[in-house]
Order: C-alpha cells, then sequence, then structure tokens
C-alpha cells in the first residue's frame, strides 16, 4: 500500500482554488476557520483537508 501526502498549500494557492484574495485567507486561519499550520515565518495549509474542507462547505446547484 502506498499513502502519498500532498505537499502543504500556500495561502496564494487556496485563494486561486476558491476565488478569493490570499489575504482573506490569512484572515479565515487567523478566526480558526482553516485549519493550517506554521513553519517558521511561514503559514501552510494541508491540501487533503483543504479539499475535504473547501467541498464540505460547497451545495449542489439543485440545493436550496
Amino acid at each position: 500500500m502506498t499513502d502519498t501526502v500532498e505537499r502543504p498549500l500556500t495561502a496564494e494557492e487556496v485563494a486561486k482554488r476558491i476565488g478569493c484574495t490570499p489575504q482573506h485567507i490569512y484572515t479565515q486561519a487567523k478566526l480558526g476557520n482553516l485549519p493550517h499550520y506554521r513553519i517558521g515565518n511561514y503559514i501552510r495549509f494541508p491540501a487533503n483537508i483543504i479539499n475535504t474542507h473547501i467541498l464540505k462547505g460547497t451545495k449542489n446547484e439543485n440545493e436550496v
């Protein structure tokens, strides 16, 4: 069995995926709304958790 770990994402990469600004991503991380961790002065977002977190908040276009 091979487990692959995706490279962590930057705020810019997360912002690009969901269509907002990196500053909004930093704000959401600071508020505790996005899972993240620090490596020195850098903030990184686990790709697999971000993908799940983003998809959890989406709705089907047929849902009201």
